[in-house]
């Protein structure tokens, strides 16, 4: 309680006891009769008058209103005992009246008094418990606060800080109160000023929490990141009072954070050569691989070559010796020209094989492929081991690309020649199946056609199985294998809408199977092998042949007199451009590809176009692969070698058709 207050705590309260009550009650009496007394003098006896009540005041406030009442009746009584013969009978009551309505009325607003007086020793003691407490909470708070180890404040509405903690006061190292005034644009770092004054201006604007990250300038003259968030804070109304705020250092963080950037980008080049390094070598492995199947090809290969030079060789030989016996060198030549063929579709086949030929899906008759690839599939085998080749599905159409079939059944083969002991057996066939949902793991429901590739090997466990499907996994010894053969079945079948699947045990051998959706026959395809087309002479040309090699450049020569054209010859593209420059007649021009000197068949002819702009064109090429892809993106038709006449004279035709 406040030392203006301290009388106060003379009013009690509760109820004083009987004797103390009594005491004051008869104190405040006594003074009040001997007041009397001395005033009106004892003649004039203890009659009604107002010197009671003080006494009563007195009494009710310090004894409580019980012996305020007692007080009055008291003062009743001491009338009745006191002489009041000169008071007239007439008068008394209304006097008696008088004073017991004065005194009681006396006596109520005392108690309200006395109430007044208590409840405002409790509102005096109560303001006196908040501001202890206050006093105690701010300690508390201020103690927490510089105990904290980062940089705490409190703000007025008008931004001016009302208090900061050590940790503040210490970053910048100067007295409590010009922390307090202090402005940090003193300290704030050039190149944060004007992003750091933008976005505080928009954060207290709103009101809301806000974060700023800027570098301060310590009081030893070193810049460190410190990251501030700052909180509304509001007040007893719910109005605006200012923000709190706390700031700790970052600068760690973002040194770790610039390092694990740092590091980040070293990995990121380190994983990006690695991933480089990686694919390299899967490509060098899978070049690798294609060079080892090749490899077992050549002496196959190079036996069939040989046979068919064999036949091509001792025919002319013969037509030589007897150029006059016409059946004879009828039938040599039909055999030269069949050897020929034969030649150019093993040699294909072994392109397709060796991925050197452009991959492009069409409808196929997949047992007519096997058909045509047993023989370079045989030569893989081998004749230790047997190869049976029974396809059963002989009106199946599988729209899939030729060459990645012959491929995957090529590397079918070859791990099951290599897993097959010697006599055992291998058997390729085909089958039209019904595959129901959910039968075979990543295939829906339809129409597919099984083509399965069963051995007498080893056979594989569970384990084995689980993984044949994964790039470079093998179980054949170091140097023997890529791991690459299955996967590539695999990833053909699966590009292809299919799936493939193993079924094998340990010593019970393997069967692989891949399943191709079946489409509806090509009607192309069902055509019956037209015969030999008659070679159709068309309007009379003048030809500009650009052919490097002699002995073809001779042939053709030779075939397009025979086709009734004239033909003027150039060796290389700039004696086919001196020509056209020349102002020669020309009404087409057949250029090989590829040439010596700088420029290719496709620069001459986009020359060749520049110099006469009607001027057809025939690209000619025995090249495959990567080689013919600009060829592929011009507007002018490729005729790939061999060809024979029809063929060219096909492409003549339908050349100066479309021009016309």
């Amino acid at each position: 309680m406040t030392p203006a207050l301290w009388p106060l705590r003379l009013v009690p309260r509760r109820s004083p006891s009987f004797l103390t009550g009594l005491g004051i009650s008869g104190a405040a009496l006594a003074v009040a009769v001997a007041a009397r007394l001395i005033i009106l003098g004892v003649d004039k006896g203890l009659g009604f008058s107002v010197t009671y009540f003080p006494a009563l005041i007195v009494t009710t406030i310090f004894a409580g209103p019980r012996w305020g009442w007692a007080s009055l009746a008291a003062a009743v009584g001491l009338h009745l005992i006191s002489p009041n013969g000169f008071i007239a009978a007439s008068d008394y009551l209304g006097l008696l009246a008088l004073f017991l309505i004065s005194g009681a009325a006396t006596l109520i607003v005392s108690a309200a008094f006395r109430n007044a007086l208590l409840r405002l020793e409790d509102a005096a003691a109560a303001q006196v418990a908040v501001q202890r407490t206050l006093e105690v909470t701010e300690s508390r708070f201020r103690t927490l606060a510089d105990s904290a180890p980062i940089l705490m404040w409190v703000t007025r509405t008008d931004g001016k800080r009302e208090f900061a903690n050590k940790a503040y006061v210490d970053f910048l190292n100067v007295p409590y109160q010009e922390a307090i005034d202090f402005d940090w644009r003193r300290v704030l770092h050039p190149d944060d000023m004007a992003r750091i004054l933008q976005e505080q201006v928009v954060g207290e604007g709103s009101r809301q929490l806000f974060t700023l990250e800027a570098r301060y300038r310590r009081y030893d003259g070193e810049y460190r990141w410190i990251r501030s968030v700052s909180q509304p804070r509001w007040g007893p109304d719910g109005s605006f009072a200012g923000f709190v705020g706390v700031g700790y250092d970052i600068s760690e963080a973002k040194r770790a954070q610039e390092d694990l950037k740092r590091i980040n980008d070293l990995l990121a080049e380190r994983v990006e050569a690695a991933l480089t390094e990686r694919d390299e070598a899967e490509a060098a492995l899978q070049r690798a691989q294609k060079l080892e199947a090749v490899g077992q090809l050549t002496g196959g290969v190079a036996h069939d070559f040989n046979n068919l030079l064999t036949v091509v060789i001792g025919a002319l030989d013969l037509m030589q010796r007897h150029p006059d016996d016409a059946a004879r060198r009828e039938r040599m030549i039909e055999a030269a020209q069949g050897a020929a063929r034969r030649g150019e579709r093993l040699t294909q086949q072994l392109l397709a094989f060796s991925r050197r030929q452009a991959l492009k899906p069409e409808p196929v008759h997949v047992d007519a492929l096997l058909k045509d690839a047993e023989p370079l599939l045989r030569r893989a085998v081998g004749e230790a081991v047997t190869l049976i080749v029974a396809p059963s599905a002989r009106d199946a159409v599988v729209h899939l690309d030729p060459s990645q079939f012959e491929a995957a059944v090529m590397n079918l083969v070859v791990n099951a020649r290599d897993a097959t002991p010697a006599g055992g057996m291998i058997r390729i066939e085909t089958l039209c199946v019904d595959v129901k949902d959910r039968q075979i793991e990543g295939l829906e429901a339809g129409h597919y056609l099984c083509v399965a590739v069963h051995d007498t090997g080893a056979g594989m466990d569970a384990d084995t199985i689980a993984r044949a499907f994964e790039p470079f996994f093998t179980t054949k010894a170091p140097g023997r294998g890529t791991g690459l053969g299955l996967s590539q079945v695999y990833g053909f079948a699966r590009q292809s809408g299919g799936a493939a699947t193993i079924d094998s045990a340990p010593a019970k051998g393997s069967t692989v199977c891949m399943y191709l959706p079946r489409i509806a026959a090509d009607p192309a395809s069902e055509a019956a092998p037209a015969e030999a087309a008659k070679v159709q002479r068309g309007p009379k040309l003048k030809v500009l042949l650009v052919e490097d090699d002699a002995q073809v450049a001779e042939l053709v020569d030779a075939m397009l007199g025979e086709l009734g054209h004239e033909v003027i010859r150039g060796e290389h593209a700039e004696a086919a451009l001196a020509i056209l420059n020349a102002g020669e007649p020309v009404d087409l021009m057949l250029t090989d590809l590829i040439m010596p000197g700088d420029k290719s068949g496709v620069e001459l002819a986009r020359e060749a176009v520049r110099l006469r702009p009607r001027l057809p064109i025939i690209l000619s090429s025995g090249y495959t692969g990567e080689v013919l892809t600009a060829a592929e993106h011009t507007p002018w038709p490729l005729l790939r070698k061999p060809y024979g006449p029809e063929q060219l004279a096909s492409a003549i035709a339908e050349l100066t058709s479309a021009k016309t």
